[in-house]
């Protein structure tokens, strides 16, 4: 895998457009260098975007085709897994709306062609079952040569193969405002940032907010020199571009600890 070059995708958030967008333009930007490469799917596949199902769908197929590819899972993703596996039926039931209510699981309902006006409990018949074998399969984390890629972030001081799955999903503190090591850089999504993907000490985080601003966001990792971001940015309904995008420094933890925290309620 040393020569392979990775690239990292933030949050998906059902946006199957941006990310076909993106699928094909890291395609042709491999193709032009001449590189083989592997994606590597940060989590939050599902929810609160339009078109969950094909973001699934693209991923499955992804998976499928392009080999050493790897999806990690996010803390929506592993939501509906405890919601199928639950089986006290009124703590399913309270798990299903509080998904369905505060985590936007409504549009990936109907994405899979569910009516809400129907019983909740036809959840079990309506969600792709390759779909769920490809949840329970995916990594909490990916360990390059120098990175660490993950869905929320690790625990500071606890070594890698003893961090709690749970906070690998669901981290924000003590993670986003740590200033020291975590002996390699940590490649995140699950805490959007401010627009651009952010570079801060130790970490880079490139959830950009597919579902809020049309912005997803990919980074190129190679396996030798500096990592590249790729966008891709839908200013325009249904018009998606693609574009070579930037990191914004924001160097010491505090800074980026302050910045963040206008946006932990809502990931």
């Amino acid at each position: 895998m040393t020569s392979v070059h990775t690239f990292a995708i933030g949050d998906v958030h059902g946006r199957a457009d941006l990310l076909r967008a993106l699928l094909d333009g890291i395609s042709k930007q491999a193709e032009c260098l001449g590189i083989v490469y592997r994606i590597v799917f940060l989590g939050d596949i599902v929810d609160r975007g339009p078109d969950s199902r094909q973001a699934m769908n693209l991923v499955a197929e992804t998976l499928k085709q392009i080999p050493a590819s790897r999806l990690i899972l996010g803390n929506h993703d592993s939501f509906i897994l405890r919601i199928l596996d639950e089986t006290d039926p009124f703590r399913k039931q309270a798990l299903l709306l509080h998904w369905i209510a505060k985590m936007g699981g409504a549009a990936t309902l109907a994405s899979y062609g569910f009516d809400l006006s129907d019983a909740l409990d036809r959840i079990l018949d309506v969600v792709d079952v390759d779909h769920v074998a490809i949840l329970r399969a995916a990594e909490r984390y990916v360990e390059l040569d120098h990175h660490i890629l993950v869905h929320a972030g690790v625990e500071p001081g606890v070594p890698l193969a003893q961090q709690d799955p749970y906070k690998l999903m669901w981290i924000r503190e003590p993670f986003l405002s740590f200033t020291g090591s975590f002996g390699k850089t940590v490649v995140h999504g699950h805490t959007p940032t401010s627009v651009m993907v952010e570079r801060i000490r130790g970490r880079i985080a490139i959830d950009t907010g597919a579902h809020d601003r049309s912005i997803l966001s990919a980074l190129h990792i190679p396996p030798r020199g500096s990592e590249r971001v790729l966008q891709a940015v839908a200013p325009v309904r249904n018009v998606v571009t693609l574009i070579d995008g930037g990191f914004l420094d924001l160097g010491g933890g505090q800074v980026a600890g302050h910045l963040h925290s206008r946006f932990a309620k809502n990931a």
